[in-house]
């Protein structure tokens, strides 16, 4: 195809992307619903580049500002909260019971 064909593609193309804010990664069939009847027809794409791939490819050559996504805004998100740590668990005071301690052995010599 004649240069001046694929640049009258790409221009089209282009033109729809920009007014529906689509993204350069879409397929076909999404492309054509999204359009509808004002799309780029698929006998048109396959003689001028053989598959949808490559008209999407010339798009980000031609026309940079199509794949960069428009940034939102950073949110500033709360901080969280911390958490209190837990208090720690006493240990329980040994039970009074009334045996006597038993002693150690002691050996004598």
């Amino acid at each position: 195809m004649s240069v001046r064909v694929k640049q009258a593609v790409i221009d089209k193309g282009y033109k729809h992307f920009k007014e529906f804010s689509l993204p350069l990664d879409i397929d076909y069939k999404s492309y054509l619903a999204i359009v509808g009847r004002d799309a780029l027809d698929p006998i048109t794409i396959k003689r001028t580049f053989k598959a949808w791939k490559y008209v999407t490819h010339a798009l980000r050559l031609n026309y940079p500002e199509l794949s960069k996504a428009p940034v939102p805004e950073p949110k500033s998100e709360p901080k969280p909260e911390p958490t209190p740590k837990p208090a720690p668990v006493p240990k329980p005071a040994p039970k009074a019971s009334g045996k006597p301690a038993a002693k150690p052995a002691v050996k004598k010599d």
